[in-house]
């Protein structure tokens, strides 16, 4: 299911962050539902899915395309940078920090976060020098809930 998802997407979602990180809380929250319904959140279902879930953002479809398990933190670092970026859609504060909360589930997951580090920073530098970002107190809040 969540393969297949990911499969109809990766034309796309190689290079469109919105796409590919979106598509990943869906599915995550997919599966967290069905796992707290069924299963009413036992432990060991969880951490399955934890596992699972790790599997699959560090390696799948377009990770592969890309020839390079880095693409899923290149393509969460960039859809960060869109949401804190001056003219993105006008999105409600409180829109926007669910966004941040479910940027953090999709970082949990990733095993190469010095790369997303290395992707973030160089970003936030571009925008904090070019006055790019569209809120100082967003910026402080992503970096808080990064450490």
């Amino acid at each position: 299911m969540g393969i297949n998802t990911i499969e109809r997407v990766s034309g796309t979602a190689i290079n469109d962050p919105k796409v590919y990180i979106e598509t990943i809380i869906d599915i995550h929250k997919k599966f967290l539902k069905l796992v707290q319904e069924s299963f009413n959140g036992e432990q060991g279902f969880t951490a399955a899915l934890d596992k699972a879930c790790g599997k699959f953002i560090n390696n799948n479809v377009v990770t592969q395309s890309a020839g390079s398990t880095t693409k899923s933190p290149e393509l969460l670092a960039r859809y960060c940078d869109a949401l804190l970026r001056k003219g993105s859609k006008a999105v409600e504060e409180t829109d926007l920090e669910e966004k941040f909360n479910q940027i953090m589930i999709v970082f949990n997951y990733i095993e190469d976060k010095d790369v997303y580090q290395k992707f973030y920073s160089k970003m936030l530098a571009k925008r904090l020098v070019g006055q790019l970002s569209a809120s100082d107190d967003y910026e402080e809040s992503m970096i808080s809930k990064l450490k």
